[in-house]
């Protein structure tokens, strides 16, 4: 009788712990701790990113110090909901707040899973205590800008500086090393967008490994530019030949029917030249002179005109639009030249803008080729200024035999007027680009 006894409970307790370990109440395999990248440095605004994972039974507490003399806790999660998994963690650190001094330390997490054997997972590394901010000198920014204008600025950091740029307004864009020989000079060409009528501030910043972060405001003239606003009368011709081709949906009233191709259709279409111009791949600029317009044109079209459009006798509500580029007709089927020495980074049809080609000019530069008729390059060819590249045609929401030239400086369209005209790349970039080659080293 008491070997059955025994035996029973012994299956029991074979149960139980079964039963245990399969809930996880019961379990011998620690958390795992997974980083999204470990900080070496910590200065006034270091993230640490990291995920914690327990698949059975789950979290039970998680703590994270720094360690330089004594423990400085900055954070304590002990409050798990029962079967939690897994947590991801994005803590902010300020050496300076935590009373840190240059120097080395050691970030220490503890987790602890919800198991009776309390799994523990400790990591400890050493990282260093940086509260020194990168340097940044200006050696050339604007004088002055305009709405849709484009601006150039060059300057020096130290050299541990991981990320830099420019910020204008609300707005960041990448500046590039490498122009130049010395790799701790920096510059861009930037854009001022053209539906903005205040001056905004624009400031160069520089952040080091560690978080610190130096930035300088650019002092400059603000120059208000005051675009053409005009409205555009549709016939059905015009709705039916041109428009309903461009839609992906039946939509039979013909006003309705603009308004979607002219707003959700071109919202598609420059979104993919936006993404497309946003990627620079060419650091060095390939501009040289002033670019090139179409040969014996005259403009039908301006930047920025903002047009608003009219179907027998009323206005289309919420169907206005700006025009981004500059409209030059010349000759039917009339030949279109590289505007300037470049990489081809896009061919093809895009909508709206028809047969289009899009050039990289280097330091975030590329120019817009739309409404032809005969795309003569392809993608990833180099092309040399002159070079031709397309014929002119209609192609796309185009009436007449045209071509939609554009410039966009790291995925913004900015006025063309200021890239065709020789003086203005003289004296606001060239003058500048040679003067900063000639202290710092050329290519």
């Amino acid at each position: 009788m008491k070997g059955k006894l025994f035996l029973l409970l012994l299956l029991l307790a074979g149960l139980a712990g079964g039963y245990f370990y399969y809930t996880g109440v019961i379990n011998f395999d620690k958390p795992k701790v997974i980083f999204e990248e470990k900080p070496q440095f910590l200065g006034a605004n270091t993230h640490l990113r990291f995920k914690v994972i327990d698949d059975n039974p789950g979290i039970n507490q998680v703590k994270i110090y720094v360690v330089q003399n004594k423990n400085i806790k900055i954070h304590e999660d002990t409050d798990f909901p029962e079967g939690l998994k897994q947590k991801e963690y994005d803590i902010k650190l300020d050496a300076r707040k935590l009373g840190l001094r240059e120097g080395k330390a050691q970030v220490y997490i503890y987790v602890e899973d919800a198991s009776f054997l309390k799994n523990k997972k400790k990591i400890v590394y050493d990282v260093k205590v940086d509260l020194t901010p990168p340097t940044l000198s200006i050696l050339s920014s604007p004088a002055g800008i305009m709405n849709g204008g484009t601006g150039f600025v060059f300057y020096r950091t130290s050299s541990d500086v991981a990320k830099t740029g420019v910020k204008v307004g609300n707005l960041e864009f990448k500046c590039f090393n490498g122009i130049v020989e010395n790799k701790n000079i920096y510059g861009c060409a930037f854009p001022y967008p053209y539906y903005w009528n205040r001056k905004k501030s624009i400031v160069v910043f520089a952040i080091d490994k560690a978080g610190n972060r130096t930035s300088h405001a650019l002092m400059y003239f603000f120059k208000r530019k005051r675009y053409k606003r005009s409205v555009i009368n549709l016939t059905d011709e015009f709705i039916e030949t041109k428009v309903r081709p461009l839609s992906d949906k039946d939509i039979s009233d013909p006003a309705e029917l603009f308004k979607y191709v002219n707003v959700t259709v071109r919202k598609k279409n420059e979104d993919l030249i936006h993404q497309i111009t946003s990627k620079v791949s060419i650091k060095e600029p390939l501009f040289r002179r002033n670019f090139i317009q179409l040969k014996n044109s005259k403009m039908l079209g301006g930047f920025a005109d903002y047009r608003k459009y009219r179907y027998k006798g009323r206005i289309i509500k919420g169907a206005d639009a700006y025009h981004k580029g500059m409209d030059f007709a010349s000759i039917k089927n009339a030949s279109v030249q590289a505007a300037e020495d470049g990489k081809v980074v896009f061919t093809g049809f895009l909508g709206i803008y028809g047969n289009s080609i899009i050039i990289e000019h280097g330091m975030g530069v590329f120019t817009l080729y739309s409404h032809l008729a005969e795309i003569h390059v392809n993608k990833g060819d180099e092309v040399a200024r002159g070079t031709e590249i397309g014929l002119t045609d209609t192609t796309g929401l185009a009436v007449g035999d045209h071509l939609h030239f554009g410039v966009l400086v790291q995925g913004l369209e900015v006025h063309p007027i200021e890239w065709l005209d020789r003086k203005w790349l003289k004296t606001r970039f060239l003058d500048e680009y040679k003067r900063i080659k000639n202290l710092y080293g050329g290519q």
